[in-house]
Formats: C-alpha cells, structure tokens, sequence
C-alpha cells in the first residue's frame, strides 16, 4: 500500500512503523518515502506526514506524547496558548531524544522549553500514539496550570462534551488531594474560558450574580450580576464581524431599554487586566443602584 493512503487510512498524522507494516507498506517504501520527502522520519519507528504539527513532533520526538494545554488545543478545548510543547510521559520511557534532533540524547540543555509530565494518568484511556485523551490533557492541566486558567479548560472540556462525569471521575482520581477542591467549582454552562475566570473573579468578590441567564426576545447572557448588571464577554472570536457586532449592539440597546446597565469585557481585559475589569463590573453595579447623576 501507498505510504500516503496508509496514513490516510489510519486518520493520523503520526504513526508507527508497525502499524504502517500492518497495513502493508514495505520497508523498502518507508525507505523510499523519506529520502523523497513524503514521510518525516520523527524518530526511531515513528512516522509523520509533512507539514505536521511541530509541537506534535516535538513530544513523539522526545519520546512522549502530546499532552496538557498543548493537546487540549488540538481538541477545541479551551486553555492558554503554549510556547512550547508539553509532554507526557511513561516512567518507563527510553532512549529519550532533543525534540528538534532525533539523533541527539535529551539533556536539560536541548529541552528547548518542552515541559515534561510524569504525572500518574487516568487508568483507561482510549487516545493514540501522539496524543492523551481530553480527560488525561485535563489530568495535566490542573496541575501545571493557575487555578482560573485550570477551571476554565475544565469548563470548556465539560461544556463541549468532551469530559462527562465518569470522565471527571478518572481525572480526579489521578489527581492529588489538594487539588479536590476544583470539582465542585467546575460549570459547563460557561462556553470560553473567558466567561469562566470571570465567573471565578465575581465569586471571588462575593458578587452574586446568575450564568447564561435569559431573557425573552433577546437571548441568554453571559451573566447577570446583581440583579441589574448584565456582563458580556468577547473572545478572540466570534465577536470580530460586521454582522456579530451589529448583534451584540442590538441586544445591548434593548437589555438598556428594559433598564440594565450593560458592561462588555473583551480578552485583553479579562487576561491581562482582572483587576480593572471587575473594577468596571463594581462601577456599572454603584453606578445602576444611585440612578443616574443629576
């Protein structure tokens, strides 16, 4: 068989030269392959398309997989951009190699800024070669990441579906003790990690407020806050065209008409400036209970 039809039928970018030789491709081909650029030789046994994923190459190089907020990407699960790959590893890994060097042993010099994860997994997993399971990515994640940005790759894993509860089950069960506390605090109603740290800044402040509430012929918001305050958040996307923005200015005008104030926070603001916008939030909730200035 075709090198190129054997990865296409296996539906991976990355595979073992076992499950290519399975498939029926020779080692004269594999060979051949290669020296002509049609196949990346990623290490000893491990094979990939052109044009894969260089954090993906990465990990299968050193010898792990894909794993933490570097697979949750791959997944649509939301999480922090990662700089570098992160790996997860067996503790019986061997023959660990530089992610950028098959032929080169990997030191503390030529680890390039990949983050290694020995952390116990999940018992049942059902992922590949190159890549953990969602409920394995959030294993690492809540122990590599900060609290909020933790939550909100929980959120999102639970909102798309990704996690159910025996998925949780598993991941808590991985996970130590003291890091129990997340469960309950996880919502699958917040659909961007956006919305979930400010869920977590609003319940941090003791501000009560209500999740995707709803209100007749608009819609549902991100959130109500105090009864009066109505929060939106704008990610990266979904917020950026023409036709999104003449929606949220339409539903802002009429949540005004029914006598909400309307407070919209955008990425910028909620990742890089918490402080100022729950300041904002307080602002819009002072400002709506005195009325306005004479």
């Amino acid at each position: 068989m075709d090198v190129t039809d054997a990865l296409t039928r296996l539906g991976e970018p990355v595979a073992t030269r076992l499950q290519l030789r399975r498939l029926g491709v020779t080692a004269h081909e594999l060979t051949d392959a290669v020296r002509l650029g049609d196949l990346l030789r990623v290490r000893r046994g491990y094979y990939a398309r052109p044009g894969t994923d260089p954090m993906l190459l990465h990990a299968v190089r050193i010898g792990g997989r894909l794993g933490c907020v570097a697979a949750a990407h791959g997944m649509g699960i939301w999480a922090p951009t990662p700089l570098f790959a992160h790996v997860a590893m067996r503790h019986e890994a061997s023959r660990l190699r530089s992610p950028h060097d098959r032929s080169q042993p990997l030191t503390p010099q030529n680890l390039d800024g990949c983050e290694l994860h020995w952390w116990l997994l999940p018992a049942v997993r059902t992922g590949n070669v190159h890549t953990v399971t969602p409920a394995e990515a959030l294993t690492h994640i809540a122990r590599c990441q900060p609290r909020g940005l933790a939550l909100a790759a929980f959120d999102s894993a639970v909102h798309q579906g990704l996690v159910g509860p025996a998925g949780l089950d598993g991941v808590f069960a991985a996970l130590p003790a003291k890091l129990a506390y997340l469960r309950p605090l996880i919502d699958g109603r917040c659909m961007s990690g956006i919305e979930t740290l400010v869920r977590l800044m609003l319940l941090d402040a003791g501000i009560p407020f209500e999740v995707q509430a709803g209100f007749r012929g608009i819609g549902t918001v991100d959130f109500l806050v105090g009864g009066c305050v109505v929060v939106e958040t704008d990610g990266r996307l979904g917020h950026d065209d023409a036709v999104s923005r003449a929606r949220d200015y339409g539903r802002d005008a009429a949540l005004v008409r029914l006598g909400y104030s309307v407070v919209r926070l955008n990425y910028a603001q909620v990742m890089f400036d918490p402080a100022g916008a729950l300041a904002t939030i307080v602002a819009a909730l002072h400002s709506h209970r005195r009325g306005p200035a004479a």
